[in-house]
C-alpha cells in the first residue's frame, strides 16, 4: 500500500487529485443513503461518516478507508499514473470540515433535535455531491484562504521591523 504514496521534497503527502472525487462519491452514498432511511440505520451510517473523516482527518489521508478502496481500486484496474497531485492539507481540512458537521448531526442527534441533525448532514452531503460532480471541494479552498491569510498577517507582521 506504501508504494502508492508519494512525498514532495519537504517530505509532505501528495496525492491522486481523483482520491478526493471517488471519496466524495463513497460519502455521498452512505450520507444519502442515510437521508433516506433514517431512524437507527441512518444514525449509524451517519456515525460510520463521522469514522471515516476523523481517520482520514486525524490520522492522514493515507489511512483514509475510501483513500484505501481508491488505491486499491486504482491497482485492480491499472488506472495509470494520477493526471496531477495536490497536497494532503486542504483535502485533509476538508475532511476535519465535515468531521466537525457530522459532529454536529451526531450530537444534535443524541439531545433529539433530528430535524437539524438531518440538515447538518444535508449540508455535508450537499459539499461531497459537489465535489465529487465538479471537483470542487468548498473545504480545500477554505484551507487555501486560510494560508493567504496567514501569509498576509506574518508579512505584515515581519513588514513593521
Amino acid at each position: 500500500m506504501t508504494q502508492d504514496l508519494v512525498t514532495d521534497a519537504d517530505g509532505r503527502l501528495v496525492i491522486d487529485v481523483r482520491g478526493p472525487r471517488v471519496g466524495a462519491a463513497i460519502t455521498s452514498v452512505v450520507l444519502g443513503t442515510a437521508l433516506i432511511v433514517q431512524g437507527p440505520v441512518g444514525t449509524g451510517l451517519v456515525a460510520w461518516q463521522w469514522l471515516a473523516f476523523a481517520i482520514a482527518a486525524f490520522a492522514g489521508l493515507r489511512w483514509s478507508p475510501y483513500g484505501r478502496l481508491f488505491r486499491a481500486a486504482k491497482r485492480r484496474f491499472d488506472l495509470g499514473p494520477p493526471p496531477a497531485t495536490e497536497p494532503e492539507g486542504p483535502p485533509r481540512f476538508a475532511q476535519l470540515c465535515g468531521f466537525a458537521v457530522a459532529s454536529v448531526g451526531l450530537v444534535l442527534f443524541a439531545v433529539g433535535a433530528s430535524t437539524a441533525g438531518w440538515v447538518a448532514v444535508g449540508l455535508v452531503l450537499a459539499l461531497s455531491l459537489l465535489l465529487a460532480a465538479t471537483g470542487l471541494c468548498i473545504g480545500c479552498e477554505l484551507y487555501l484562504i486560510g494560508q493567504r491569510l496567514r501569509a498576509r498577517s506574518s508579512a505584515r507582521a515581519g513588514g513593521g521591523d
